[in-house]
């Protein structure tokens, strides 16, 4: 089902800068060679089937497992998925460590000590975000902040689409369900109340103190990772502390600062749990639109940001994947929505811009009729004698 691949990785290389971000040429700064499964197999060791197949040898369509509005799930799924994220928080990764060096340092002073460290499901979940946003490391006191390879870009849906499908794809093997779905919140129903930050949801806030959490919630006693890194006005976040530049946002970004905390920081913002409802809406929209648009031009070949053109690899996801690939329709990758997004009423605006365009037509037949009149008439007066005719005097030297 697979074979040693040992041509190296195709890499496009601009708008790549100088190879000295870790994250450029995605994964090459790590490695150079990988596994290229055949069929639909899938996985650093091809040892599962693509999103969206299943079976013995990955020949059989999946049915979609459906996500559905997470206050339409029942108390037993409910319960279901709020169980499997404690589990994924506390659930060591069977497959995956991270480094916790620069890569320059990453085989340790005498460079036989790899520097790594293990890390559980959800937090592994985390640090992906985290590293896809994180600042470039040019040396000490040298941060660059200008590189984000998931947000400020074209690849900011393909990106989250897959990050999450890779987190559902674990929580499926927890529950052993494979028809496990994380559910989605249309944060538009709350309108100015934040309806799953309840303590029998996502978790309050405390009464004493309402930039916290409620110490009643199950998702108090989580610890937070990856947040000592300072990102400022990122996908319209500015400071460390939470605070809002109100300045610069956006449809997704106004529900992240809406919730402030730890939701208002790029680089933590996936510590939160509502971080997972959130952007399964962010795609349900996102996968309304791909069902509404024939074309799907719209992801650029060039001259996007780094990392975010069609056929760059999203890092830091191994083995490698690109944005091409993923920008698909839902049911391809084994999964569809449980939602009817309402479809925009034209008729005021068409009413309107047929009115606006009447008037203009009208305007310019207007105007042409005058000009043939004026054109006319200056025919005609081409024929009189010049003695209609008025000159200035004004001289070579005068002014006119």
């Amino acid at each position: 089902q697979a074979i040693i691949d040992r041509q190296p990785l195709p890499i496009r290389s601009e708008p790549h800068c100088k190879n000295v971000d870790d994250r450029e040429r995605w994964p090459t700064k790590f490695f150079n060679r990988t596994c290229r499964c055949f069929g639909n197999f899938a996985g650093y060791n091809c040892g599962e089937c693509r999103f969206g197949w299943t079976g013995p040898s990955c020949e059989q369509r999946k049915a979609p497992v459906v996500r559905k509005d997470i206050h339409s799930l029942s108390p037993a799924e409910l319960q279901e998925f709020l169980d499997v994220l404690d589990r994924a928080k506390t659930t060591v990764h069977a497959e995956y460590v991270i480094a916790t060096q620069h890569w320059l340092g990453l085989l340790g002073p005498n460079g036989t000590e790899p520097q790594f460290n293990n890390i559980s499901i959800y937090d592994f979940f985390v640090w992906q975000h985290y590293y896809s946003v994180r600042d470039t490391l040019l040396g000490p006191g040298r941060p660059f902040k200008a590189i984000d390879f998931s947000h400020k870009g074209p690849a900011f849906i393909t990106w989250h689409r897959y990050h999450l499908l890779s987190l559902e794809r674990e929580l499926q093997k927890l529950t052993g369900n494979e028809n496990f779905a994380v559910p989605y919140w249309n944060f538009a129903t709350g309108r100015t109340e934040c309806d799953v930050c309840t303590d029998s949801l996502l978790g309050g806030g405390d009464p004493r103190d309402p930039s916290r959490i409620s110490p009643r919630s199950r998702f108090a006693r989580w610890g937070v990772v990856c947040d000592r890194y300072v990102l400022n006005a990122l996908e319209g976040y500015d400071k460390p502390d939470g605070e809002l530049d109100s300045s610069v946002s956006n449809l997704h970004n106004l529900v992240h600062l809406f919730l402030n905390g730890t939701s208002a920081l790029s680089h933590s913002a996936a510590n939160d749990p509502i971080f997972l409802v959130l952007h399964a809406f962010t795609d349900a929209i996102f996968e309304e639109w791909m069902r509404r648009s024939s074309e799907n031009a719209s992801l650029p070949d060039e001259m996007a940001p780094i990392g975010h053109n069609r056929h760059y690899n999203m890092v830091p996801f191994f083995p490698p994947v690109t944005n091409e690939e993923i920008y698909i329709t839902s049911e391809q990758l084994g999964y569809s929505y449980a939602v009817e997004l309402e479809e925009t009423d034209n008729r005021p605006a068409m009413l309107l811009l047929g009115s606006t365009l009447g008037g203009i037509f009208l305007g310019l037949l207007l105007l042409l009729l005058l000009s043939v009149l004026y054109v006319q008439q200056r025919r005609k007066r081409e024929f009189e004698p010049l003695l209609n005719a008025e000159f200035t005097t004004t001289k070579y030297t005068e002014e006119a």
